[in-house]
């Protein structure tokens, strides 16, 4: 490594260890953040003149849906400007995910620096909202259960606490697991196992119904590799599995805003076709039945609707998006954008498989790996949009996260 790789690496890599914080406090930052990540990986790729990262297959199909988006989706968008505008941007987050996974989670210290770096963060942002819970208010945002329906926040403007705390915290289990396998390191793994019960609470208090869903089927993927993992691992396995089916037993039976919550969910899922995700969603099918090879733009959802409600032809909420990021791809980018990108999942998701069923000490990593895949990739899931700023940053740092713990997993130790 040159001095100035070495110069590049060290400013990417605090740029990235200030990323969590920055999603808390400041969108903006955030996103200047991932930016300037990228800027700096290709100003490296460019001095080394090392552009090989770029044909590997998961990030030569990215490549290839943003020059789609851009071609042919865009330019035929029924707002093109609004298209424009999402899709050329939108190179932001492949360059980044390339970064993050070929670039500056490549090494064990500057994994260790992240991992102690999230698990503080996570801490601190699950002890303000598990304080906003019992007191109602957040310590360092200020803001009240009450404005938000009585949901936490925490130090976040808006109740996403559950999903924040969820995806980064599978994430992080990852890597350091990972180091934990190849004997780097016991304590930083061990950490975030302690960490996780408060996590966890968090997580189902927060009353986010996505949140606590998907954690729930990350924690099933879990505690699945871990039956697959030997006798100690499986043990440890149906003990935690009656740990938390009690623990979760107690909070429905104790706290009524939960059930609550637990109950409107079921409402949703009796009667789906007549709630406001039904109608989003059947909109955006309707929206990609009628453009179904370039779908109607990206971004273009909110204006196409309002379109459709001015000429009397729907009657629905007009939503920034459908709530369901398959939806979304259909919607707003066809066939053209769905189809790849459907691609880029199924190498995600095919290689946490081989984990999940290859030597016995990957198999809990793939669990945790394909953990992290669905809380931010599950099909049926009610999401949020993946070409919008703060969702799409966490759920690309949460991917990009899981990625480099499999690649660094598979890596010659030096």
């Amino acid at each position: 490594m040159t001095s100035l790789d070495r110069k590049l690496h060290l400013a990417a890599s605090f740029m990235l260890l200030c990323l969590p914080a920055f999603l808390i406090f400041s969108r903006a930052v955030a996103d200047i953040s991932v930016v300037l990540i990228g800027v700096i990986f290709l100003v490296r790729s460019w001095s080394a003149k090392d552009w090989s990262w770029a044909r590997e297959k998961d990030i030569l199909v990215l490549l290839v849906i943003f020059v789609l988006m851009n071609v042919f989706v865009s330019p035929f968008a029924e707002y093109v400007g609004k298209s424009f505008g999402r899709s050329l941007s939108w190179l932001r987050f492949i360059i980044f995910y390339a970064a993050v996974t070929r670039w500056v989670l490549t090494d064990e210290r500057t994994i260790r620096r992240f991992i102690v770096v999230v698990l503080c963060t996570m801490a601190v942002a699950a002890l303000d909202a598990l304080y906003q819970f019992f007191v109602g208010v957040s310590l360092l945002s200020g803001q009240t259960m009450d404005a938000i329906g009585s949901r936490l926040t925490g130090p976040l403007d808006r109740p996403n606490i559950g999903m924040y705390l969820a995806k980064l915290g599978l994430a992080t289990s990852a890597l350091g697991f990972v180091l934990y396998a190849r004997r780097q390191s016991s304590k930083l793994f061990l950490a975030a196992c302690c960490l996780s019960p408060l996590l966890l609470t968090v997580v189902f208090l927060s009353g986010e119904r996505a949140a606590s869903v998907l954690t729930l089927l990350a924690l099933v993927l879990v505690t699945f590799s871990l039956l697959l993992s030997g006798k100690l691992a499986r043990r440890i396995a149906i003990g935690l599995s009656l740990c938390g089916g009690a623990a979760l037993t107690f909070l429905l039976m104790t706290n009524e805003r939960i059930w609550g919550r637990v109950e409107q969910l079921a409402n949703v899922l009796s009667d789906y076709t007549d709630s406001i995700y039904g109608q989003l969603a059947l909109l955006g099918l309707r929206f990609f039945g009628e453009n179904p090879i370039t779908g109607t733009g990206m971004g273009n959802f909110p204006l196409v609707c309002k379109d459709y409600v001015q000429q009397g032809l729907d009657s629905a909420l007009c939503h920034p998006h459908p709530h369901n990021f398959y939806i979304e791809w259909l919607s707003d980018t066809g066939l053209i954008g769905t189809i790849p990108f459907t691609i880029f999942m199924v190498i995600l998701y095919w290689n946490g498989v081989k984990a999940l069923f290859g030597p016995r000490d990957t198999r809990l990593l793939g669990g945790l790996y394909l953990g992290v895949m669905v809380m931010s990739l599950f099909p049926l899931s009610v999401t949020q949009s993946l070409f919008s700023n703060w969702p799409a940053m966490l759920a690309w740092l949460s991917i990009a996260s899981a990625v480099a713990a499999l690649r660094f997993s598979t890596q010659k130790s030096n």
